[in-house]
């Protein structure tokens, strides 16, 4: 009942914001209206620089979008990274957190409110685009202990190439010089040049990256608590085994191995791993 009648307030909402001109006139009704049924002090912001946007919640930046909407708030945001990609560890003060495909920064204001100045993150995004949205709500939020680094996480360090989708969600990493080039490196070699000691937290969310991650990280995997991965099968036609793969990986290396099963595809493609 409650997502029919979302259904229709979306569609009515839809139908008065078309009849609004201006983009910093309908962020101001979309802010206005998400206020007033999310029950939340949910703003909407329109930031010109990028044509984009914000998405704003008790006082905070949560992310850039191209085309605003009222259902959100930061609860909401919390609960559902809660629910997929820390459903089996939660960071704690003072934890090091290494997040591979960090995006715009859809769980950096999470992390940084859960690891608090104690803790450390590192923000890897390979897009420049998505990289450079990253920075801008790191700076907006005021996140200091997030060290955003545009790199793309493989298994050697080189050269690669990413084709950037209008999405910011879907970006492949590739190596036959299509798209945007950008420094490829592995996460062993991002361990000793940054002098990571520990990681208490992986989450990683490359795109059909994740076995060339693998290859990468035999050494860091060994320094790793608590991973999050999801596994891109759904992208392909060929039979690559991703998550059997990295399920393989993971048990090697002494972590108890968890999945998803609620038949929802990118939920279900999420594994999980706590060290024994």
């Amino acid at each position: 009942m409650k997502k029919i009648v979302r259904k229709l307030a979306e569609v009515f909402i839809n139908s008065v914001l078309f009849l609004i001109p201006g983009k910093k006139s309908k962020a101001r009704f979309l802010g206005a209206v998400s206020s007033s049924l999310m029950g939340a002090k949910n703003t909407v912001e329109y930031d010109d620089k990028y044509d984009m946007y914000w998405l704003k919640s008790n006082g905070s930046h949560l992310y850039m979008v191209k085309k605003p909407y009222f259902y959100f708030s930061k609860s909401k945001l919390y609960k559902g990274i809660k629910r997929i990609a820390c459903k089996h560890y939660i960071p704690q003060q003072g934890d090091v957190i290494i997040d591979v495909g960090a995006g715009i920064g859809t769980e950096t204001l999470f992390f940084n409110e859960q690891v608090k100045a104690e803790g450390k993150i590192y923000s890897i995004e390979a897009s420049r685009a998505s990289h450079e949205k990253l920075e801008e709500l790191c700076s907006k939020n005021s996140i200091r202990n997030s060290e955003n680094l545009n790199v793309a996480i493989t298994d050697s360090n080189q050269k690669v190439w990413i084709e950037e989708s209008d999405t910011y969600q879907v970006d492949a990493v590739n190596k036959t010089a299509k798209g945007i080039e950008v420094d490829g490196i592995t996460l062993d070699h991002l361990v000793v040049e940054k002098n990571i000691e520990r990681i208490d937290f992986l989450k990683a969310n490359i795109e059909g990256s994740e076995l060339p991650m693998i290859d990468g990280m035999r050494k860091a995997i060994k320094i790793t608590k608590h991973i999050a991965v999801s596994c891109h099968d759904f992208l392909f036609d060929d039979d690559r085994q991703i998550k059997q793969k990295m399920a393989r990986f993971l048990e090697e290396n002494n972590f108890d191995v968890f999945y998803n099963s609620t038949g929802h595809q990118v939920v279900d493609s999420w594994i999980y791993g706590t060290r024994r």
